[in-house]
């Protein structure tokens, strides 16, 4: 039996605390994706600049309402918004908008498609009726019995 003493009950301990925080960041990195990732994070950061700018000129809830409402964007959010309907655009694109050129040079679209496959003929499984598997076997046991 092995004992463990303090520093490696630490290790183990910190090794599985590290994988938990893989797995939650990797989840987060996921969720973040889905929602639209770097477009996601640009326009929280568009957001939080307009707020902080029209906070300046005027009260906190105007600010808010000027911010939220769409009707005075600031340049950030308009790339954005051109970002996002240039996506749109891509969408039935043979590749993702974000390859690169060299990706595109490397796998070009009649490589990178796949074939439908094709069907083989495949024998269907044939089962043993009730009538044989009730009936004893045609031949015995070997007579006389085998020896080891």
């Amino acid at each position: 039996m092995i004992k463990l003493d303090g520093m490696s009950r630490v290790a183990a301990t910190s090794t599985t605390a590290l994988k938990s925080l893989f797995r939650h960041l990797f989840v987060l990195l996921g969720c973040l994706h889905l929602i639209g990732g770097p477009n996601a994070i640009l326009q929280v950061y568009a957001w939080a600049n307009m707020l902080v700018s029209y906070s300046q000129e005027s009260t906190l809830s105007q600010a808010v309402t000027d911010t939220f409402s769409g009707e005075k964007p600031c340049c950030l959010c308009k790339k954005i918004a051109a970002s996002k309907s240039a996506e749109k655009e891509n969408k039935n694109a043979p590749f993702p908008p974000g390859s690169s050129k060299l990706f595109q040079d490397l796998f070009p679209p009649t490589v990178a498609s796949l074939n439908d496959p094709f069907s083989a003929p495949f024998p269907l499984p044939t089962f043993l009726t009730e009538t044989a598997l009730l009936s004893p076997p045609a031949s015995g046991p070997p007579v006389p019995p085998p020896r080891c």
